[in-house]
């Protein structure tokens, strides 16, 4: 049995080294996607009224309908507004103080969401989706399985080249067995959840955004509007935080009536994907998690140089 597991996590993780690689390098990439795609700051001041920054960024996409509306959690940084041409998005970043346009690009023309895509899909989609939760699966199988052969060889002896290279393997996987693990689960959890059917596109854009968010708040007093997009069946969505967490308002976009409050959906997957990426405590968890991933393409070739090199003779 141990023969068979040993063959098993061998060819294992021969296939999946491609796959390990890939996946292992740009996660370790995306850690410091925000350091990477910084905006430039803002002076802190009262921002402008919200459709009147809507209307600054109408004007360098004319024609096209605002989808939504991203405000960030801090006062020096700009207004992200999402302005989409039939099925085309463009991410317009505005200055809320000055309303001036700082950056205007469409996502499929930025390195880091091509890096996104590559590691959550494999830029195929759904399918991508779908086989990057299996092949996370997988890894998560390799681990535990590499955590049994280690145990049981740990205190068996070998010489040269190939023991080295068993030795090296070992350290690696056992240091970084607990990340691998939570970047496994948290990763297939992710992947499986692109893998659902996309919701329905909603036909139309935002209007009177200022409204729309009074509204919200007076629905949940004491909150923080994060953000306003456009949803099917003429409704907006306002995401709202609050010291208890991620509250979502939905509204009738062409009234501002309330027609429900509950939990923001996305406020368990934003944890879920903090977790994956090591946004939690700060560079220290940062700097772990890059290590980690790292760890995986490190983990594929230890591996093969021990499986390929010849045995020492005694």
């Amino acid at each position: 049995m141990r023969r068979l597991a040993a063959r098993a996590h061998l060819w294992g993780g021969l296939l999946l080294g491609p796959v390990v690689l890939v996946m292992g390098l740009s996660g370790a990439a995306l850690v410091f996607r925000p350091e990477l795609d910084a905006l430039p700051t803002v002076t802190p001041s009262p921002p402008h009224a919200l459709d009147a920054i809507v209307a600054a960024a109408r004007i360098t996409e004319p024609g096209g309908e605002v989808h939504a509306l991203r405000i960030p959690p801090r006062a020096d940084q700009p207004y992200r507004v999402e302005i989409r041409h039939g099925t085309r998005q463009v991410n317009v970043v505005v200055n809320p103080v000055t309303l001036r346009v700082l950056d205007s690009r469409a996502p499929e023309r930025s390195v880091l969401d091509a890096v996104h895509a590559l590691h959550a899909g494999f830029h195929a989609g759904r399918p991508g989706a779908l086989a990057v939760g299996v092949a996370g699966v997988a890894l998560v199988l390799e681990s535990l399985a590499g955590l049994g052969l280690y145990r049981q060889r740990l205190l068996r002896r070998g010489h040269g080249a190939r023991r080295r290279s068993r030795g090296l393997h070992r350290v690696i996987g056992g240091a970084s067995l607990a990340i691998g693990l939570v970047l496994g689960v948290s990763g297939v959890a992710l992947a499986l959840a692109g893998v659902r059917s996309p919701p329905p596109p909603a036909s139309g854009g935002l209007a009177r955004l200022d409204g729309l968010a009074s509204a919200a708040r007076v629905a949940v007093p004491g909150s923080m509007l994060v953000a306003l997009t456009a949803v099917a069946d003429a409704r907006a969505q306002a995401e709202l935080r609050t010291p208890d967490g991620m509250t979502a308002v939905a509204l009738d976009r062409q009234t501002g009536a309330v027609l429900d409050v509950g939990t923001a959906t996305n406020g368990a997957w934003d944890l879920v994907r903090r977790l994956h990426y090591g946004d939690f405590a700060g560079w220290l968890s940062r700097v772990a998690w890059v290590l980690a991933g790292l760890a995986l393409p490190a983990l594929t070739i230890t591996g093969y140089l021990a499986a390929t090199r010849p045995r020492a003779s005694s």
